[in-house]
């Protein structure tokens, strides 16, 4: 890809700090959450509004840590490959999909880029992200 975000080098998004950060906020949350419980994790007895307790349980602070953890180090193996964040917003005008990455530092572009977007939402993301 050719395409420049048209930005100036020491002003390229930090997107692996980024996800770092969020993965921390997720990592605290669920360790507020066992230490407040007592429970590191939730298997059935958690008190939560009808409908939700299979999602409560779901998601409760062990699988949410191990989530972490995993996240991270996905994180940091795509950082180690130096990702090649031009091909972000890249596509051209109305593809609906993400280009297909041609390298390994395409791929970790891409693969950071996908673990952002569940955090669209969050002031610190940059639109620049989106695959």
């Amino acid at each position: 890809m050719d395409a420049d975000p048209g930005l100036e080098p020491d002003l390229e998004p930090d997107l692996d700090g980024f996800l770092l950060a969020r993965i921390a906020e997720d990592q605290r949350l669920a360790a507020e959450a066992a230490q407040a419980t007592g429970r590191k994790s939730w298997d059935g007895g958690v008190t939560a509004p009808p409908g939700a307790t299979d999602h409560v349980a779901h998601h409760d602070p062990a699988r949410v840590l191990a989530d972490c953890a995993a996240r991270r180090r996905l994180v940091l193996a795509c950082r180690d490959v130096r990702p090649d964040l031009r091909l972000l917003g890249a596509r051209p005008e109305g593809l609906d999909f993400p280009l297909a990455p041609t390298d390994a530092h395409q791929l970790a572009a891409l693969t950071l880029a996908l673990l952002a977007l569940p955090h669209a939402a969050h002031p610190d993301y940059r639109p620049v992200w989106r695959p």
